[in-house]
């Protein structure tokens, strides 16, 4: 009478949406910078790659971190770029 939904029917559905989050997380700059100014200890990613970049004049750190932010994001979407396809070839 009644059909359940289960995870297996959802799974595409969530892998999408939670690595869409994790890559949206990582590169979280702007609300961070306009809240806060980079005062008050808020330290992510983004943020310490534009201060020591442009605040900072430490390029070569900088640049350090915008290659680490890129490494930890590229295996996220190649992820979930697999997910896709296998969900549509099904």
């Amino acid at each position: 009478m009644f059909r359940f939904v289960t995870l297996p029917m959802i799974r595409p559905s969530v892998i999408v949406v939670l690595t869409t989050i994790a890559i949206g997380t990582l590169k979280v700059f702007d609300v961070v910078r306009t809240m806060t100014g980079g005062n008050f200890s808020t330290n992510v990613v983004a943020n310490e790659f534009y201060t020591q970049s442009f605040r900072a004049s430490n390029e070569g750190l900088g640049s350090a971190l915008a290659v680490l932010l890129f490494i930890l994001v590229v295996p996220i979407v190649v992820y979930n770029i697999r997910q896709l396809r296998a969900s549509e070839s099904r």
